[in-house]
């Protein structure tokens, strides 16, 4: 069993067609499929007709019940600005599928049971664990499964809390990684991996060069495609 996961697409269209798997079982989407990138309806679209299992991220959140989707600090705005455009865009069948997807999956496959979420167990849509939290140990304890399989931070990761898999696959649409390679994660007979690929940057550029939103919101968003970090301008706001 092969089982392709992405989250965190962020309407990045160019990054997602570009994904190298073309083979395998299912493919799962652990959140935010809208919002920061030029292409939400294509990409609502793709997810549609290519996952098998999708859960809903704070972003989709947002845009199903215009709401805030509750960013951190330096991201604020972008989200706030590219959020209008989501809802600018997006039919009200599109935004509805947005609103009615699940904030958790528990799977079965085979003898491994996976519980998906975008964020955290205790705190579906928002709550934000790094890598290296210690509040990973109280997440695993609370659900009964063999595989966590998270997004929501943009940064890809594996770890073992007690009996429990963390997999986090990272950011397919925009990754938080110091760089610009789209990111991923394979489940495959019983193993977990974490791959990057490049992809046709410039296309999502120049699509978000033709988004309505200012030129100093367009290129705080190419500089986080660009170098996976983000800009120094809203760092400091």
């Amino acid at each position: 069993m092969k089982i392709v996961i992405v989250s965190d697409i962020h309407a990045n269209l160019a990054a997602l067609e570009a994904l190298p798997e073309r083979q395998y079982d299912q493919l799962w989407c652990i959140g935010d499929l809208v919002d920061y990138g030029p292409n939400p309806r294509e990409v609502i679209a793709w997810v549609q007709a290519n996952a098998r299992v999708v859960v809903r991220g704070n972003h989709d959140y947002a845009a199903g019940f215009k709401a805030d989707p509750q960013c951190s600090a330096p991201y604020r705005r972008l989200a706030a600005e590219t959020l209008r455009y989501t809802l600018d865009v997006c039919t009200e069948n599109e935004l509805s599928y947005l609103k009615n997807l699940p904030v958790y999956r528990e799977i079965p496959v085979g003898q491994t049971n996976f519980y998906l979420v975008h964020a955290t167990p205790t705190d579906p849509l928002f709550g934000y664990c790094s890598e290296t939290s210690p509040s990973w140990r109280e997440q695993a304890r609370c659900i009964d499964a063999d595989v966590l399989v998270v997004g929501h931070t943009h940064t890809p990761f594996i770890r073992k809390e007690g009996n429990t898999t963390i997999l986090n696959p990272g950011s397919l649409g925009q990754p938080k990684t110091g760089r610009p390679q789209a990111c991923y994660a394979i489940w495959e007979d019983g193993k977990a991996s974490l791959k990057e690929y490049t992809y046709p940057i410039e296309d999502t550029i120049r699509g978000i060069r033709a988004m309505p939103i200012t030129p100093e919101d367009q290129d705080a968003l190419i500089a986080v495609l660009h170098t996976g970090a983000i800009p120094a301008r809203i760092a400091n706001l």
